[in-house]
């Protein structure tokens, strides 16, 4: 990249609505720095909805809260390493996710997948939005409903203007967020003077300990899923034509960290917390005991945790819109994910804890299958071993075989439980594992490398 367009680049201001859309990044329009993605992904993980996801562990499965960590540290660990491999993929492409993925899947089943990842946009967005509401009823006194329309409304304005304005806004959050959830920890820890133990009953009725492990460990790597699909949408501005593996590690590296360090940190801080309260909703975390003076910097880091990872909920979901066909500008599909996302939040925020729960396995469900697909992919380019399927519908195919091979381990008591699921408690909730597995199989079996000698009239990836 050249000197003009550096500067270019750094002094863009953020406050012009984004008109790029869906296209392609050039490297003459390339700006900003790997640094900057640490701020994000701490950003968007230093929020209420992290801890609240921590504390399923020990207050809904009953793990003691060593296990608890054990399980929260293995499954960031293997849900960053993904997002970082994915954050390259901007670098390469200069694409948003979700039409970088019709290389791999083909136009329809891109397009299958992006309506799917549309859901998932709005599905989050509904969440955060819900525990935010709930902390603004208990702290300042407005109804819930109240709550989730002015959230709402601020969230999809943020989110219209675009990446340069998200990118900017993320790096103000950042400090803000990361240094009132470190008083929150520091209080948490001398409010609690015992770390909580197992509980017993609760174990009973997810499988044991190992069941809870797994359930956990399958939680976690949901919350992350949806990131890991977005990852290459805030990286996409980073393709420059020099010097581009250094560039590529930066990116990795801090995508992979900031994401680890926050999300380890506030969920092991919910474990914490989960297994000492009755959780009925998020605000009974911590309401009862938090001193009066800390109770307006909080509410203001819970509204802004709220908003910041929303704003790229919405914004990568109005991507995902566009790639799946919906014909509309990029900041008018920001505006239906908001609208639908509103919707959603205030026909899902009674019983959030067990909608929740629900929410984050079917996500699991059908995007972890996706992962073996675009990285082997990426890596290593295949072509089709049939000379009358094209390769992208190999990919395709591999996904719905990982997600129909999944359907017996599912365990969603009392919605459904597969039939492994019934037979065998101890094992948790393992659908995400076999359905990648099965994926990854599929498409192996499929497909050879593309440095291989290719059979007549087999078709190669893009």
């Amino acid at each position: 990249m050249t000197n003009q367009a550096q500067k270019a680049g750094d002094t863009k201001s953020g406050f012009s609505v984004e008109s790029k859309g869906i296209a392609q990044v050039t490297p003459e329009e390339a700006y900003g720095k790997p640094s900057h993605l640490f701020g994000l992904w701490m950003a968007v993980n230093v929020e209420f909805a992290t801890i609240t996801t921590g504390a399923i562990a020990t207050g809904v499965f009953g793990l003691s809260v060593p296990d608890a960590v054990v399980a929260i540290v293995g499954a960031n660990i293997l849900g960053c390493l993904l997002l970082g491999l994915f954050s390259t993929y901007g670098v390469d492409y200069g694409l948003p996710m979700m039409i970088l993925c019709e290389r791999w899947f083909g136009r329809f089943g891109n397009r299958v997948l992006s309506f799917l990842n549309f859901l998932n946009g709005f599905s989050w967005f509904a969440i955060n939005t819900v525990i935010g509401a709930y902390f603004v009823h208990r702290v300042l006194g407005a109804s819930l409903v109240v709550g989730i329309v002015g959230l709402t409304v601020i969230q999809v304005l943020i989110a219209i203007v675009g990446h340069d304005f998200i990118i900017k806004a993320e790096k103000v959050f950042f400090w803000f967020l990361g240094a009132v959830f470190a008083i929150l920890t520091a209080l948490t820890l001398a409010h609690i003077p015992h770390l909580p133990v197992a509980d017993p009953k609760k174990l009973a009725e997810v499988g044991g300990r190992s069941g809870a492990i797994l359930l956990t460990v399958s939680i976690m790597l949901s919350w992350l899923g949806g990131w890991i699909l977005y990852s290459g949408d805030y990286s996409r501005y980073m393709c420059y034509r020099h010097n581009r593996e250094a560039i590529k590690r930066g990116v990795f590296w801090n995508a992979f960290l900031g994401c680890f360090i926050s999300s380890t940190w506030l969920e092991v801080v919910g474990a914490v917390i989960g297994g000492t309260v009755a959780l009925n909703s998020p605000a009974d975390l911590f309401s009862s005991w938090l001193p009066g003076w800390f109770r307006v910097p909080l509410i203001v880091a819970i509204v802004i945790g709220t908003i910041s990872p929303n704003v790229l909920n919405i914004y990568s979901a109005s991507l995902s819109a566009l790639a799946s066909g919906i014909r509309l500008k990029q900041w008018q599909a920001a505006l239906l994910t908001g609208g639908v996302g509103l919707i959603i939040s205030l026909l899902a925020y009674q019983h959030f804890y067990k909608n929740y729960e629900l929410l984050l396995f079917f996500l699991g469900y059908v995007i972890f299958p996706r992962f073996p697909v675009m990285a082997i992919g990426h890596l290593r380019p295949r072509v089709s071993r049939f000379a009358s399927i094209d390769v992208t519908t190999v990919g395709f195919i591999s996904w719905l075989a990982g997600v129909v091979c999944s359907v017996p381990f599912w365990n969603q008591y009392p919605v459904f439980v597969g039939a492994f699921a019934a037979v065998h408690p101890e094992f948790g909730d393992i659908s995400f594992f076999i359905g990648a597995f099965v994926a990854a199989i599929v498409y192996l079996l499929a497909t050879i490398p593309r440095t291989a000698p290719i059979p007549a009239g087999a078709v190669p990836s893009a």
